[in-house]
């Protein structure tokens, strides 16, 4: 009857321990899962602010390659036409080898017949195409 009774008792300390072991296997698993969640807030939280810092740093930079507004390229191109009848049209900001300009027609009874560029930091006078006659 001891025997029974002996390997009853190992019979239930070792259904004890794989009780014991299989929760704590369950416990790291439900660790790894929080901890894989918190690495992928953290990592969202990272994208986020890297893009919210990209979008600063395209603002910034969109804000010192158009130091003159619209009207004052119009403004500018307007002084460097010659023609009589002929005006500045409404200007259109553009990129050029890694530059804002505007892009500036020249109008004449309602038709572009050329356009002025002008440099959107500088306000420079960059050339064009076309032309009155």
């Amino acid at each position: 009857m001891i025997k029974k009774s002996m390997i009853a008792v190992v019979a239930m300390i070792a259904l004890v321990a794989l009780v014991f072991a299989a929760s704590g296997s369950l416990d790291n698993k439900d660790n790894k899962d929080n901890k894989s969640s918190t690495n992928s807030s953290s990592n969202q939280e990272k994208q986020q602010i890297t893009s919210n810092d990209i979008t600063q740093e395209n603002t910034q930079n969109t804000t010192k390659q158009t130091e003159i507004s619209s009207e004052e390229a119009q403004q500018i191109a307007q002084k460097f036409i010659e023609q009589p009848g002929a005006t500045a049209g409404t200007p259109q900001l553009t990129e050029f080898d890694g530059k804002s300009v505007y892009v500036v027609p020249v109008m004449v009874d309602g038709k572009s017949v050329g356009e002025i560029d002008i440099d959107a930091q500088t306000g420079e006078n960059l050339g064009g195409a076309g032309g009155v006659s």
